[in-house]
């Protein structure tokens, strides 16, 4: 997000020191960037633009993820890896508003905050978050919304009751391990792919901001 500071000759609609906001993938921190003005959205009068900045990533990708992809419905059961953090947080907000029955995994120190969120806060570094989930609701829940990836992909699709979604929307665990990343990311899609053939009806699914943006910008907008 920022200040217009120079325009095309060909450009309207955008003026100079206008306040936009835009999804530009790579040099977001750069002190300025070039970018067509259809990627810009301006900003309303008297926005705060701390508040703003964090529609761009955080809760466009929560609401995407909550509506467009596992499309939550009222009384349904999410679990949210990483409850504490930008996108985690966006999501328990937009589930309570979905009235979502909500569970989180966080560290200890961030029980209270994703509590005030609504959500049963789940200790990951001390907890068995399978068996938790388990004996918390009996026979697991709707959605996980997994941003961690690899092996621990297959913890999350155990929580998931008959007819449950699986959103991976990360790949944190492959980052930090040796080997080939390209090698285990392909191969995470694979598994999500093979476990939406599952006889249970559950689905596995991968969601990317940019690829939805480029497919569906409106919905970005």
């Amino acid at each position: 997000m920022g200040r217009v500071d120079k325009i095309g000759s060909q450009v309207s609609g955008i003026e100079h020191g206008h306040l936009v906001a835009a999804l530009t993938v790579f040099g977001s921190y750069s002190q300025y960037i070039c970018l067509p003005a259809h990627e810009l959205v301006a900003l309303p009068a008297g926005i705060d633009p701390a508040e703003a900045v964090c529609l761009v990533l955080s809760y466009v990708t929560a609401y995407q993820m909550l509506h467009r992809m596992a499309h939550v419905k009222s009384g349904e059961r999410i679990l949210v890896h990483g409850a504490a953090g930008g996108v985690g947080t966006a999501l328990l907000q937009l589930g309570a508003l979905a009235h979502a029955a909500m569970y989180g995994t966080v560290s200890q120190g961030k029980h209270k905050l994703v509590a005030d969120l609504g959500a049963i806060p789940i200790d990951y570094k001390t907890e068995d978050f399978v068996k938790r989930i388990l004996t918390l609701t009996g026979d697991g829940v709707d959605v996980v919304f997994d941003p961690i990836g690899g092996t621990h992909l297959n913890q999350s699709f155990q929580t998931l009751r008959k007819g449950g979604r699986l959103v991976a929307y990360g790949f944190s665990s492959v980052r930090a391990h040796d080997g080939n990343p390209l090698l285990s990311i392909v191969w995470q899609f694979i598994r999500l792919m093979v476990w939406s053939l599952s006889l249970a009806g559950k689905k596995g699914m991968f969601y990317s901001i940019t690829g939805f943006k480029k497919k569906h910008p409106e919905w970005f907008r």
